[in-house]
């Protein structure tokens, strides 16, 4: 299991939410985001999911992958999320 902090540097608009979890369905591993301010937890595969949680500038979530590939995922997650301009 891989797990990295991240902060959202950007408001994350729901079509890119949309990209983020269609980028995740392309891995193996489970990929999940937990809420640092809350007991949530969202598979980040969910396109549902992704788009109904705002994903606001300052918010704190944790980056969780597990699986064959997880390397690769948080890497490809954590790129998405914490280099949005």
């Amino acid at each position: 299991m891989r797990v990295h902090e991240i902060q959202i540097c950007n408001d994350l608009q729901p079509q890119y939410l949309q990209e983020v979890a269609y980028q995740a369905a392309k891995f193996s591993s489970d990929i999940k985001i937990k809420f640092d301010h809350d007991d949530l937890q969202l598979d980040v595969k969910s396109i549902l999911g992704m788009m109904m949680i705002p994903l606001r500038s300052g918010t704190k979530i944790t980056l969780q992958t597990r699986g064959r590939d997880e390397k690769e995922a948080i890497d490809t997650m954590c790129d998405l999320l914490e280099n949005k301009s």
